[in-house]
């Protein structure tokens, strides 16, 4: 197995001060063990949305990792960045279609961030993929534990819409079998899904600056490791593109 601790606990070291980082360092770790499977230094891949996991990315593999989202068109340290918004991918006129093919396409923690509906931005990227391209979509669990219990409670346990469109919070998350039934209309055939904890609870994050103590002492960390597949904070799936479309669905879950 590829060592996915080096790159990340190395750009920690980097930036001791970065609270994000260190609270989504367990899904980078996570998801480079994945993607190991799928890419190497000469595989095509895109990531929505240029962050700390493109970077992550480049350095695991070695290879060129462009980046798709709001900026304009321009080179990168890694790359190319391309600039289109998800949300215009219920307009099929508005498709990029001078992108690509790439072998991957990695979505994470995004499509939660997006009003338009995941059918049309899954189609959208699917025509960025080659005929055996696969994409990786993480996103959170809208039936989570905790999120259950604060509905319980009679606490909402969704942001409220952000007023600024450039950072959206989220506006729709989803379960296990939504995201399933959207990446086989689109047009996937689903390889593997996986659920787990790979958030690290004792550090706050910038919607929810105030850590509770059994966050702090990590004792959230540890109850979620022990949770049922359906109770866990965040769900990931590998889906490989169906040459054709029309094809009857298939998948390994």
């Amino acid at each position: 197995m590829v060592d996915v601790t080096g790159p990340v606990e190395r750009l920690r070291n980097e930036r001791p001060s970065d609270l994000y980082l260190a609270f989504h360092a367990p899904r980078y770790k996570m998801l480079l063990d994945l993607l190991a499977q799928h890419v190497t230094a000469s595989t095509r891949v895109l990531d929505i949305g240029r962050s700390t996991l493109s970077v992550l990315i480049a350095r695991q593999f070695g290879g060129t990792v462009d980046t798709l989202g709001f900026a304009a068109d321009q080179p990168t340290d890694i790359g190319k960045h391309w600039k289109f918004d998800l949300n215009d991918a219920q307009f099929s006129e508005r498709w990029r279609t001078d992108l690509g093919p790439y072998d991957v396409v990695v979505m994470a923690e995004v499509i939660e961030h997006i009003h338009t509906s995941p059918s049309l931005v899954l189609r959208f990227l699917r025509s960025l993929l080659s005929d055996a391209g696969v994409i990786v979509v993480q996103t959170p669990n809208a039936a989570a534990l905790h999120k259950r219990v604060k509905l319980l409670l009679g606490r909402n346990p969704y942001d409220l819409i952000n007023e600024d469109v450039t950072d959206p919070l989220h506006f729709r998350e989803y379960t296990k079998s939504e995201l399933i039934r959207y990446l086989r209309a689109a047009g996937f055939d689903v390889l593997a899904f996986a659920s787990g904890n790979y958030f690290d609870y004792r550090y706050p994050t910038g919607s929810r600056p105030h850590r509770p103590l059994l966050a702090r002492i990590g004792a959230i960390n540890l109850f979620y490791r022990f949770m049922p597949e359906l109770l866990k904070p965040g769900f990931t799936v590998v889906a490989r593109r169906r040459p054709d479309s029309s094809a009857p669905a298939t998948d390994a879950t």
